[in-house]
């Protein structure tokens, strides 16, 4: 079956290029014959799409540029329109992404006017692979479905759908939608196969691989990307080829072949040269510094990172940020532009359909009690909006102090809010000191009885171990008697408002019992989670001079956000994977160090300076508030003058170093 299916994908292969090659050489010949420059502006833009377009940027966009000249020297509408989108194409794929929406709304209006369906089709893809590139996915996803429906609506399209459905398929996957993503592709490699259109065979192939990469199946998403790279059409394409071996990299990444992954990473990178596609080129450098830096090797990775830097910021500078809200703003005032002329046009015939049946002096009494009406119509709404912003401007007035007060209110609920996690926790732990308390009570209640058994009897010598055994018994019940009133008194400073007092303590035992309230309260509300819990305290550690609610609080925020951490990445981790969260305590002359560690999923480094703002959260909507690692930041640097460090690599885990001054 597999031979089956590679033979046909060569199949329709030939047949492309072999139609497309002898359409260029029917227009060469044209031209050879009657040098007219319509025909030369066509032979142009067939070499421009058939020959240039994935394999020589600059001689494409020369071709589009001569094309486009000459159109607009002879007034040749279709060609002038035809060079423009060709253009796009090309100023898109290099990364001028101001160029690419610029050229595009040149082209689209030209497009409508002349109801020109194929090329209204490519406008409206270009300009959903622009918003792709820009990451507004949906804007995106619009644009590909208007340029699906265009292509529906003509009579010979199969190549503009099938390109339009893998566009869409791959939209859904940028957006994690796999089920749409995989409906999609399966309807665009049924077209392709039906229509013996072989230009996206390669596209399509890969973007199964993308749906097991998602599913987390490594092994058969890299089957998929060699089944990708081993297309005829994949050859002669820097681009194909260097997406393929790029998601190879990541598949070998995820599965722990980081030599595999550097080895498919350079290869996309000589790729990615040499198509000149600076998004291609961001992407696979960051892999690579990301694989360099794992295995740390940080000179490759600093090098891999500067390429990156380049990259990006040869997409998404400041200035081409400019150009392309510039180009946006000015396209919706074109658009709006367009209504209001579609709307004087149309009132300018109304009037003129008065004036004739009126006449010209009942025009001017009508001009007069219209333009008075239109006045006092206008100083009325005037009137009326100066009250409603007024109106307005109160309400915000209001809605702010609310907002105020809001949130004031929920930074003291996310105070409270800890204790509902300590409970199960606490039920748990302060149930085994009781159970002590409680069976050696009984224990000693049948040995007092045994005791006076002997007193009856008269004998002295048995007496003695029953007291020893007795005296024993006592001190463990008075032991596990204190754990369980050092468990209570810290529920109740949990539950207090801080007073602010500081009290010497020994940060080892309060680090320990909230590490075990932490998991219990987890536990009580999913018992599927488990973690191995791992402890290195320091057997010499002095007190600190600490709130100790307030510091309680911060370790219970930290140890959370760890096993949360471990948890979610349980669920995608593979069965090789163990969650794990390690709890240490150091010291030096000055400082006392407290770590909480986890091999979670790590936290990505465009949000680690964020993670402590308020109201910022990395969970899903009612999973977290934003507010326990910025009371964290305030309770450990504002009120103990200490430090909260971050040491977190993505998908390798994360680290909490918090430094408390021992003088404070």
């Amino acid at each position: 079956m597999k031979k089956k299916l590679s033979l046909i994908a060569f199949l329709l292969c030939c047949y492309t290029v072999f139609g497309q090659k002898k359409n260029i050489d029917s227009l060469q010949k044209a031209y050879n014959k009657n040098k007219q420059d319509t025909t030369l502006v066509q032979l142009l833009d067939a070499k421009a799409v058939w020959v240039y377009l994935q394999t020589n940027t600059d001689s494409g966009l020369l071709c589009t540029r001569q094309g486009l000249a000459i159109s607009r020297k002879i007034h040749y509408k279709y060609g002038e329109m035809r060079s423009l989108a060709n253009m796009a194409n090309y100023l898109n794929s290099i990364g001028d992404l101001p160029g690419a929406l610029r050229v595009t709304f040149e082209a689209l209006p030209i497009a409508l006017q002349l109801k020109d369906m194929p090329s209204m089709g490519e406008c409206y893809n270009t300009l959903g692979l622009t918003y792709s590139t820009l990451k507004d996915l949906k804007k995106a996803g619009e644009y590909y479905h208007k340029a699906l429906a265009v292509a529906e609506q003509q009579a010979n399209a199969p190549n503009q759908m099938n390109v339009e459905l893998n566009n869409i398929s791959r939209n859904f996957l940028d957006r994690d939608m796999l089920d749409s993503a995989l409906w999609y592709n399966d309807k665009a490699y049924k077209l392709s196969v039906e229509t013996h259109q072989s230009n996206n065979i390669a596209f399509l192939i890969r973007n199964y691989g993308i749906i097991q990469f998602k599913e987390g199946n490594y092994v058969k998403a890299i089957d998929y990307y060699n089944k990708s790279a081993a297309q005829e059409g994949t050859k002669n394409n820097h681009y194909l080829q260097s997406e393929d071996a790029r998601r190879t990299a990541e598949a070998y990444q995820q599965l722990n072949k980081l030599d595999s992954c550097i080895f498919f990473a350079k290869k996309a990178y000589e790729q990615c040269k040499l198509d000149r596609n600076p998004e291609t080129i961001m992407k696979t450098t960051a892999l690579l510094t990301a694989v360099y830096k794992s295995k740390n090797d940080f000179k490759n990775a600093y090098q891999y990172q500067q390429f990156m830097l380049a990259a990006q910021d040869s997409l998404f500078s400041q200035q081409k940020t400019m150009q392309v809200q510039n180009l946006m703003f000015s396209e919706q005032q074109r658009q709006d532009e367009i209504k209001a002329a579609e709307i004087a046009y149309k009132n300018k015939v109304r009037f003129y359909t008065l004036l004739g049946v009126l006449g010209v002096f009942v025009l001017i009494a009508a001009i007069l009690v219209f333009a008075n009406s239109q006045r006092k119509k206008a100083n009325s709404i005037l009137k009326q909006q100066n009250d409603k912003i007024e109106a307005q401007r109160k309400d915000l007035e209001k809605t702010i102090a609310d907002l105020k007060n809001t949130q004031r209110q929920l930074i003291q609920s996310e105070k409270m809010a800890s204790l509902g996690e300590l409970t199960a926790g606490i039920a748990h732990e302060i149930q085994n000191p009781l159970n002590f308390v409680n069976n050696f009570s009984e224990v000693n209640t049948e040995l007092i009885e045994e005791m006076e058994l002997e007193f009856d009897k008269g004998v002295i010598t048995g007496v003695r171990p029953l007291i020893n055994d007795i005296k024993a018994n006592q001190q463990k019940i008075s032991q596990h008697g204190k754990r369980a009133d050092f468990i209570v008194k810290g529920m109740l400073q949990h539950s207090r408002v801080s007073t602010g007092e500081k009290q010497l303590t020994n940060l080892n035992i309060l680090a320990d019992e909230f590490f075990k309230l932490s998991f219990h309260g987890l536990r009580a509300k999913d018992k599927s989670f488990n973690a191995e819990m791992i402890t290195h305290f320091d057997a010499d550690l002095p007190k600190a001079n600490v709130v100790q609610q307030d510091i309680g609080r911060v370790l219970l925020n930290l140890i959370n956000n760890a096993f949360y951490a471990v948890n979610q990445k349980s669920k995608t981790g593979g069965p090789g994977y163990k969650p794990t969260v390690e709890l240490s305590t150091n010291h030096s002359n000055a400082h006392i160090e407290i770590r909480v560690k986890d091999n979670g999923n790590g936290i990505p480094e465009n949000i680690k300076d964020k993670i402590m703002q308020p109201f910022f959260t990395t969970k899903p909507t009612g999973e977290g508030t934003g507010l326990g690692l910025s009371l964290s930041y305030d309770i450990v640097v504002k009120g103990h003058q200490g430090s909260i460090l971050i040491d977190s690599s993505e998908g390798n885990g994360s680290e909490f170093i918090i430094n408390l001054p021992l003088k404070s």
